[in-house]
């Protein structure tokens, strides 16, 4: 049996729809899911194939790969915005190897699968995490092709025109039984082009320690790794650290994890295994304003830590409530100031045009953006993500979303919700004057300029200069 993994095109135009110089920028990493998958795959026997499109791949260019190979099982990941792109890929393929067994994964089928399947396209849809659950359907095709499916969790498949949702698989309980991400499968790490607020060296590694987040935010999906927190051992992880420092030669770490300090004992663990291993390499991660001390953010910037990602979201108590965040403007506050006080740079993550909001809200969260001692700002637009609650809330209210165009988070163009009372254009003029008023003071620029440590951090601070400047009023 063969298998092909596809991580489909996001192309610029997928992503930023007319906000064209925010292109340059985007953040664009290795696709993890997929890579674990085929590790899976090869470590039971099986050959396995990625071919990652984000980097360039054409349309034609993936058809002849996938006609000359043949493969018996092609497996497609896709979230919301790519889904289309994946639907196009799956139809192609239907035309040129009708043998072939289609499989789609990702949380927009794990959300959405009765919908995700209803044309056709794909044979199967996979809900929740992959790894297991492909293991078991490539062993199952092997033997009785498409026949008695309804024994396998953790699947959603069309039989006689209908869809049917098998039982929900358990979520992997020890994740230091995975092996790790089959990276050798996909191009160089220096093909990537992460966001230049992320990195002060390069080539970077995306890295996941732990799966599920314990929060209970709204417009979260959490469809795929659910809201049981599990983790990975510090000698696990860290063996895989070593693993990309002397095997993929690289030099800095983005560890991807929802709440990446939620355990401080055991991230004390893991720094003081940087310094007894001798890993000198820098990093940063996405965290919880609630899951951090002072002692905790010391240990991690010894460690090689030089940025820590919070998810801020908004500037205004009552939206912080109404989002499900769980803290307040002053834990906020706090949290952005004690990372600073250690020496660490801040990133901040802020969600605007989420039910609820108002223009007041919506200049709160500016004001309270550009008050504090924030490197990086991102304005994030709110999108009613199927398995979200807020796409729950909203579906039941009788709103109704295409998300065949550009849906992404990025895009001030295309804007499928805004809240009552802030029209579409007065909120796409908002996400322009939030960036440009945060990014462009003559205050702001001096102080990255001065923070800037390497040259390929400077090269990044240019284009994402470029990038906010170019924006249109």
């Amino acid at each position: 049996m063969k298998v092909t993994l596809i991580n489909p095109p996001f192309l610029a135009r997928d992503s930023v729809g007319e906000t064209k110089s925010i292109a340059s920028v985007l953040n664009v990493v290795a696709p993890l899911g997929i890579a674990y998958i085929a590790s899976v795959l090869r470590e039971n026997g099986y050959k396995a194939r990625i071919i990652d499109c984000t980097l360039g791949v054409s349309h034609k260019d993936l058809l002849g790969i996938l006609l000359t190979e043949s493969p018996d099982i092609i497996g497609i990941s896709a979230t919301t915005p790519t889904f289309e792109n994946a639907k196009k890929i799956a139809s192609s393929i239907r035309g040129i190897l009708p043998k072939a067994k289609i499989v789609l994964g990702g949380c927009h089928v794990t959300a959405l699968p009765e919908e995700a399947l209803s044309d056709g396209c794909f044979d199967i849809g996979i809900i929740g995490e992959g790894e297991e659950t492909f293991l078991e359907l490539v062993q199952k095709i092997e033997k009785r092709g498409l026949s008695c499916l309804e024994d396998i969790c953790g699947i959603a498949y069309r039989n006689n025109g209908s869809v049917f949702v098998s039982k929900r698989r358990p979520p992997i309980k020890d994740l230091n039984t995975l092996p790790f991400p089959a990276r050798e499968l996909l191009p160089e790490l220096s093909k990537y082009s992460p966001t230049p607020a992320s990195y002060r060296r390069l080539p970077l590694a995306t890295l996941m320690t732990s799966r599920g987040c314990p929060m209970q935010c709204k417009f979260c999906d959490r469809s795929i790794f659910g809201s049981g927190y599990r983790q990975r051992e510090p000698e696990n992880i860290l063996d895989e650290i070593e693993e990309l420092v002397y095997r993929f030669s690289i030099k800095e770490i983005r560890f991807f994890d929802d709440a990446f300090t939620f355990d401080k004992e055991r991230i004390f663990k893991l720094c003081e295994g940087f310094k007894r291993r001798g890993l000198k390499v820098s990093w940063t991660c996405l965290t919880t304003v609630t899951a951090v001390s002072e002692r905790l953010l010391k240990a991690m910037r010894k460690a090689g830590c030089w940025q820590v990602l919070y998810g801020l979201e908004s500037g205004d108590n009552q939206m912080l409530e109404i989002l499900g965040k769980g803290n307040t403007l002053q834990q906020n506050r706090s949290a952005v100031y004690l990372a600073k006080q250690t020496g660490l740079g801040v990133r901040g993550d802020f969600l605007v045009g989420a039910p609820g909001e108002t223009k007041e809200s919506l200049n709160n969260t500016l004001n309270f953006a550009k008050g504090l001692p924030l490197d990086y700002a991102h304005f994030n637009k709110f999108v009613p993500y199927p398995g979200t609650e807020f796409y729950k809330m909203l579906i039941k209210q009788g709103f109704r979303f295409n998300f065949s165009k550009c849906c992404s988070i990025t895009s001030h163009s295309a804007v499928i919700y805004t809240p009552e009372g802030i029209s579409r254009e007065e909120f796409k003029k908002f996400l322009d004057r939030a960036h440009r008023e945060f990014y462009l003071r003559p205050r702001h620029i001096l102080k990255r300029l001065v923070s800037t440590r390497t040259l390929a951090e400077l090269r990044g601070q240019i284009h994402g200069f470029f990038a906010i400047y170019n924006l249109r009023d």
